[in-house]
């Protein structure tokens, strides 16, 4: 079964120096269950493809399905329920709230959703990216680099989406817990997660089934 699709997708950004067009004529399908990595050089629009994947960007022209909806046109608070309950989103920056405990972080995903029981199925995920209970109660600043991406992971599976989406996951760890980070994502996606990964590192891209390579705002056939 399709997740993605993209058909024809241009996107260009209108910039006090002119016109950029960071993607360009882009066609993309990733099947349910893929684990795909998005690779090219600096600038070759490889976040763009994936905030427009991850509707948090829409297309200057071209289709974007996502599942089984169309997302051209939708409104603002349309996209924003398709991000809350189809997609999970991993950042490079962690981008976990300094305010909040891990616990908290994991079920607020929930909250906004009106989840009930978040937090039991918060301490499930917490367990389930192998960390310790004691550890939920720690706000991020508390936690190394490794622990919060974890918890990240766990708060993007926290409404069980369809698509799991990472933009440099391991940018800012050692290379060991990069490999524990990845095998976490391997290990989510065999139990049946579409992952897609935006990835500089061809060790990362290594754990993936398909690369989609970037030049210039294209795919490389």
């Amino acid at each position: 079964m399709r997740v993605v699709e993209l058909v024809e997708v241009t996107k260009v950004y209108e910039l006090p120096r002119g016109s950029v067009r960071a993607l360009d004529n882009v066609s993309v399908s990733i099947e349910a269950g893929e684990f795909i990595s998005i690779m090219g050089p600096s600038g070759s629009g490889k976040t763009t493809l994936l905030n427009i994947i991850g509707c948090l960007d829409t297309p200057t022209s071209g289709r974007v399905i996502i599942g089984n909806e169309n997302i051209n046109g939708l409104r603002d608070d349309q996209l924003t329920k398709l991000r809350r309950d189809k997609i999970g989103f991993v950042f490079q920056q962690f981008n976990l709230i300094p305010t909040l405990t891990a616990l908290e972080n994991i079920e607020y995903p929930m909250i906004l959703k009106g989840v009930n029981g978040h937090e039991e199925r918060s301490r499930q995920l917490l367990k389930g990216v192998g960390l310790e209970e004691h550890l939920g109660e720690n706000k991020p600043n508390e936690l190394s680099g490794g622990e919060q991406q974890r918890v990240a992971i766990a708060r993007a599976m926290a409404n069980d989406p369809d698509i799991i989406l990472a933009d440099e996951p391991t940018g800012n760890l050692d290379s060991k817990t990069s490999k524990d980070i990845m095998q976490l994502l391997k290990a989510t996606n065999e139990r049946g997660k579409t992952i897609v990964v935006v990835t500089h590192d061809p060790l990362v891209a290594s754990y993936t089934g398909r690369t989609l390579r970037l030049v210039d705002g294209r795919v490389e056939r």
